[in-house]
Parts: structure tokens; sequence; C-alpha cells
């Protein structure tokens, strides 16, 4: 039982008491919009070492929908996924979320976040996916991590085009469900979209002209330029 829905629905319980899996799908894309235009008035209270930044950021967000906005999850969770043939990535366990968060923020504090390291897009690549692939949060993991990403890009002067991950939401996720898989994991389609929006070039460490949309249509075999979100369940045999 998922005590995050309303009974014998798929709907997140909200505090505006929306019922309708749409209507709440609307309201929440315009309550995040708001949230990322005023996301900077809490930097002075973000500690990019600390994985509680993660957490604040989230809180920031979902605020005003979710009670438990900013608080990891108290449930196991699944989704099957187009591109791994209906499988789902293997999500951290409930019980194991702070001490996986910790261990992967003590890896990034050895890093050497700068544009002098020629490891930056793919050592940046393995940030998010190994903070995405804890999905420590019921729901919002994925717009949470990217603008975590971004905030931490800003913090570390690195010139990061969030707006091209925006823009290809789709790619993005689908990007980072291959290279977050547990068996034959594929980075390549985040790397590419990772290197275009730190405008990285490995030869000449200069900037590149943005690429085309068309570059992120598919991931694998698949079109994900119409990519619809579907709700993650408690029960790995659940349909869907």
């Amino acid at each position: 039982m998922d005590p995050y829905v309303y009974p014998n629905s798929n709907v997140l319980i909200n505090k505006l008491n929306i019922v309708d899996e749409k209507e709440l799908i609307d309201v929440e894309a315009q309550l995040l919009i708001a949230g990322i235009i005023d996301i900077h008035s809490i930097l002075d209270d973000l500690d990019f070492a600390d994985y509680t930044s993660l957490q604040n950021i989230h809180h920031f967000l979902f605020e005003d929908l979710y009670t438990w906005a900013g608080e990891f999850r108290t449930i196991n969770i699944y989704k099957n996924e187009r591109v791994l043939n209906g499988l789902s990535v293997t999500y951290c366990d409930k019980n194991r979320i702070s001490d996986t968060l910790k261990a992967i923020f003590q890896w990034a504090a050895q890093i050497e976040w700068s544009p002098q390291n020629r490891q930056l897009p793919s050592q940046f690549a393995k940030f998010m996916t190994d903070i995405w692939r804890v999905h420590p949060y019921r729901e919002g993991n994925t717009r949470a991590v990217s603008i975590f990403m971004k905030l931490f890009a800003d913090k570390n002067n690195l010139d990061f085009n969030a707006e091209l991950l925006s823009q290809n939401a789709g790619y993005l996720r689908n990007a980072l469900v291959m290279a977050a898989v547990d068996e034959a994991p594929e980075p390549s389609y985040l790397h590419r979209i990772i290197t275009d929006a730190l405008f990285y070039k490995p030869s000449g460490l200069t900037k590149q002209s943005e690429e085309k949309p068309s570059t992120y249509k598919t991931v694998g075999q698949y079109d994900v330029t119409n990519y619809e979100e579907k709700p993650f369940y408690t029960n790995p045999d659940k349909p869907q």
C-alpha cells in the first residue's frame, strides 16, 4: 500500500486536495516554474558539500503542494521503463538513502570541478546519475536533481546551459535511466547532453554552439520527444 496516494488512485495526496491526475500535473508544473524563478532566494542556505542542500531545494520547490517536500521517501519505488523493455531502474532502498547520498557527496568532494579538468563532463554526469539513482523522494526527483546540478555548476563557476536540459526533459530522463541501470549501463546519451550543456570540447576547452533539438530525439531505439511521465509503484510486478 502506498501512503502517498489517495485510496484507489495514482494521484499523490496534496495540500490542494486535487484528485485529478492531469490537473495535479498542471498545477505542479506551474508551481515548479515559480519555484525555479525564486530559487536563488535560498542560495545562502545551501551547502553544496552536503546532501541536505538537495533536500532544501526539493522542499523549496514542492512545499506548497506536498507535506513531505524535502523528506526522504519511506517506501521503495519502481517504474517500468520503455527504454529498459519494461524493467525498472533499481532505486536505492528506503533505509539506505542517507548513507548512500553521504557517500556520493564524499566522492564529489574529491573532484576538481573546473573547466581545466578534462574529465569534467563524465564526472559531472556521474555525480548527477548517482544522485538520481538514489531517487530520495516520492516524486520530483529528476527536477530537483537537475536544478541542484545547475546551482552546483554555478557555485563552481562552471558555464552550464541548464535550458538545454529543461528543453529536452524527455531525453534527459531516459538518458538518466540508461546511465543508471545496474547491468550494462549506457551513459553515452547522458554524456552527450551534459557535454553540450557544459560547452566543453576536450581538445580545446572552448565553447561550442548549441546542438539542435533533433540531437536529442532518441535514446536507444525509442523516440523520446513525446515522453509522458508515468507514476511510480510500490509493487514491482504491478502493470502500467
